[in-house]
């Protein structure tokens, strides 16, 4: 029997700069959709501080478009 190895450690910043464009934009309408409001108060902070790595993300690759749209809460349809 074979052990398995974890992967090494990975920061939230390093794990979105190895995502491909179409996973990132995947990841920007998971975090639109989120429900920030029913999260407890440490979840939340931890919850924008993703957000914002995403956003910052999608910023650093030009993809202006999909930032703006994860930065608003969805309102019943996608739009990104």
């Amino acid at each position: 029997m074979q052990d398995e190895i974890a992967p090494p450690f990975e920061s939230w910043n390093d794990h979105l700069k190895a995502l491909s464009d179409a996973d990132l934009i995947e990841l920007a309408k998971d975090y639109r959709w989120l429900d920030e409001e029913a999260r407890a108060q440490q979840e939340r902070a931890d919850f924008r501080r993703r957000r914002e790595a995403v956003i910052a993300e999608c910023e650093r690759r030009g993809m202006t478009d999909t930032a703006a749209a994860c930065r608003q809460p969805a309102r019943g349809g996608s739009g990104i």
